[in-house]
């Protein structure tokens, strides 16, 4: 197993709250060391352009004196820089006895001088110098110098046994890193304290504030726990902060209210369904039971004629019950361009055959108007609004397909009694029967409204109820969007 399924399968196992400690933690490493590498730099560069600056401070008090020879005991000589002169060959005039070993000769190498010597461009007025430790000089064993020289001439020696000029003498300033490398070492110790402890107070902050904010889900989580498919009524707690956890707690709380409501119509569409199918059953049991016990007295073409009509009810009970299924589970169906107004027309002229002598079927409808769905969905949709209309109208039903901008209209009224207006809804759920014209003996199952709006629905339409006065009749519309491209023909200019 590599290291990155590892970390991956650790990273599955770790608790959110963990996780996120232990990134704030490493983040925080990061970002403070690089931190602190900036401020080792910056106070080591600081300390040290403070010692090129008195270094060059020495270097110009030194010089004056030397150049001013007898009067040189008038300037001030304060200065706590290590230093030294030497003269054109190389040799140690004066300064500081430590550091004559060290002192550079022109050549690199000064045969005279004991100890190792240092080389620095004679060019450059700053250098770097790296000495070894011996006895005497322990001082500036083992450290990095920087150097800064100047060469003059000089009118005589401190001491003043020479008032003559002597020519090319070369003053060099040692300027050592001690200062720097105390404020660095003391910026280390606070670091070495403060940034484990500076990245444990992140991590702990983390750990908290996540704990903290995840408390409410794990109210939710148990709160879910309590929750069966027998009691879908408990709901999750909402956090009373405006935050994600608060919207994920009220989109669950959604989900069990569309879930307990799918339930319930789920029971009652089982009760109902038994009940509908119980009563075709119990009629078709009794009437060949009694034909049984009475062979000789029974009439059995009336008994195989009300069998038969029994029969021809289950299987229109069972297809539409099959149908609702496909249409709640989302079954997908054939789409496929369909004119509306010959499915129209196809569905009027099957209703004129069932339909009394007494009522009059008209379908003035257009052959243009194109959507896009299942052919023998919508022409169930149709035929179950035509056998509504034809079983409450009086003498006349009218049918009409029209389009109107990018939506296609389909238009079912009849001139029965109408609906009243608190009912509009409840005709469109399973089941319903509103008055003794909508029975179980009229052939109605109460599931054609149902059925035609779930189909509405599955081809993203609608199909209400229009408000009309109840002696107008009932006039249902089921408006469904144009295919692709019907909506543009539509709108080219001549």
């Amino acid at each position: 197993m590599s290291a990155t399924d590892c970390s991956t399968m650790l990273g599955k196992r770790l608790p959110i709250r963990l996780r996120a400690a232990l990134a704030a933690a490493l983040t925080a490493a990061l970002a403070f060391a690089v931190g602190a590498w900036w401020l080792r730099h910056e106070v080591y560069a600081s300390k040290m352009n403070d010692a090129r600056n008195r270094a060059s401070v020495s270097l110009g008090i030194i010089e004056q004196r030397y150049k001013r020879g007898a009067d040189s005991n008038q300037l001030p000589f304060e200065t706590a820089d290590a230093w030294a002169i030497v003269d054109h060959r190389g040799r140690f005039v004066e300064g500081d006895p430590d550091l004559e070993p060290f002192v550079p000769d022109p050549l690199g190498v000064h045969p005279d001088l004991p100890g190792p010597t240092v080389a620095i461009e004679r060019d450059l007025h700053f250098g770097t110098v790296t000495s070894d430790a011996r006895p005497g000089s322990e001082e500036f064993a083992d450290r990095d110098f920087r150097v800064m020289s100047s060469t003059f001439q000089g009118r005589g020696l401190l001491d003043g046994r020479s008032s003559a000029p002597v020519e090319n003498l070369t003053l060099h300033v040692l300027v050592t890193p001690q200062d720097a490398e105390e404020a660095v070492a003391t910026v280390d110790h606070v670091l070495y304290i403060g940034l484990p402890a500076a990245v444990l107070l992140v991590a702990l902050i983390v750990w908290a504030t996540t704990s903290r904010s995840l408390r409410p889900v794990e109210d939710i989580q148990q709160r879910l726990r309590t929750i069966t498919s027998r009691d879908l009524s408990l709901r999750v707690p909402v956090p009373p902060r405006h935050d994600e956890i608060a919207r994920l707690a009220t989109t669950t709380n959604d989900t069990l209210d569309r879930l307990e409501q799918a339930a319930e119509q789920q029971r009652r569409f089982t009760a109902d369904a038994s009940h509908e199918l119980r009563t075709p059953l119990a009629a078709l049991r009794a009437d060949l039971e009694v034909a049984l016990h009475y062979p000789d007295g029974t009439d059995w073409p009336s008994v195989i004629r009300g069998t038969l009509s029994d029969a021809e009810r289950l299987e229109q009970l069972t297809e539409d019950l099959l149908l609702l299924a496909d249409l709640d589970n989302g079954t997908p169906s054939t789409a496929r361009p369909v004119e509306l107004g010959v499915l129209t027309r196809k569905a009027a002229a099957q209703a004129r055959r069932h339909a009394p002598a007494s009522v009059q079927i008209d379908c003035p409808t257009s052959d243009d108007v194109t959507v896009h769905g299942d052919a023998r969905q919508l022409e169930r949709l149709l035929r179950n609004l035509l056998d509504n209309a034809v079983r409450h109208a009086r003498s006349r039903v009218l049918v009409t397909v029209s389009a109107h901008a990018a939506t296609a209209l389909v238009e079912v009224r009849d001139d029965g009694p109408g609906i009243p207006a608190e009912h509009r809804e409840k005709i469109f759920e399973r089941f319903t029967r509103l008055d003794a014209s909508r029975n179980r003996t009229s052939g109605g199952t109460g599931l054609g409204l149902a059925i035609a709006r779930e189909i509405a629905h599955n081809h993203h339409g609608t199909l209400t109820l229009s408000e009309t006065p109840p002696a107008a009749g009932a006039h249902f519309v089921a408006a469904f969007p144009l295919a692709p491209g019907e909506h543009d023909a539509r709108h080219e200019p001549n």
